[in-house]
């Protein structure tokens, strides 16, 4: 037992000075154990990067009253509050990268429709029928608009106008790409006007997928004969109505 005690004197002896060594640099060098810089990175699982640039843009404005603090004035909870307070962002993870960095990994929310307000402003609709921060319309991204004045306070609404956006197919004539705009009134429900078949489809507030199913084989037919102009009436349970639109 002696011998082991007197073994371990040096490696304790050793271990104990670096400690001390360690322990005066950070002392001497407080640099070391303040927040330099808060790294932000989008996560590995979205492309969403144009609105993850804009996330990150505002998120450094908030941040950098963080920087200079030492590591331990800065409760990664905090960080992760602030980042979640933002209604772009749809998760987080704070990570604190010793000495000197904080990094946050961010998953932004997918907008699927571009909801056109009576302002002027657009507000991008998140996958949960969430409404995003307004953007001016110069900056709005490449999705179908969204118009209808009690959409802006019944999410429930929103959440329909997407349920009636997925239902459309990836390909073919009624393709999602197609999709240029939706409308909703009180009165005729859900309205939809498709690019390049040149079609109005009433729809209804109900049985999106049955409808879209029927709407598809009636373009079909009446491209086949190059009807163009056409308004589509879909909203009754077992039927579609098509009329001719009359030019302007």
């Amino acid at each position: 037992m002696l011998k082991l005690l007197r073994w371990l004197r040096w490696p304790i002896t050793i271990l104990c000075l670096c400690i001390l060594i360690a322990g005066g640099t950070l002392i001497f060098n407080s640099q070391w154990v303040r927040i330099q810089s808060v790294q932000i990175d989008l996560s590995k699982s979205s492309n969403e990067d144009l609105l993850f640039q804009r996330i990150r843009a505002s998120l450094t404005q908030q941040f950098k009253v963080y920087e200079g603090r030492y590591f331990w004035q800065v409760p990664l909870k905090s960080v992760f509050e602030v980042t979640s307070k933002d209604k772009r962002v749809k998760t987080a993870a704070v990570f604190r990268e010793f000495p000197s960095r904080l990094r946050i990994e961010i998953e932004p929310h997918t907008p699927m429709l571009a909801y056109l307000a009576r302002d002027g402003r657009v507000y991008p609709v998140a996958t949960d029928a969430t409404l995003l921060p307004a953007l001016p319309v110069s900056d709005a991204p490449d999705l179908p608009i969204l118009r209808g004045e009690e959409l802006n306070d019944e999410p429930e609404l929103r959440e329909k106008a997407l349920e009636l956006l997925q239902t459309f197919p990836d390909d073919g004539l009624i393709a999602k790409n197609k999709v240029s705009e939706i409308i909703h009134t009180k009165k005729d429900g859900f309205k939809v006007f498709l690019s390049g078949a040149d079609a109005e489809v009433q729809m209804g507030d109900t049985d999106f997928g049955p409808k879209v199913s029927r709407v598809q084989k009636v373009l079909s037919y009446l491209d086949s004969r190059n009807i163009k102009g056409r308004v589509i009436d879909a909203r009754f349970s077992k039927k579609v109505v098509v009329r001719v639109r009359k030019a302007p």
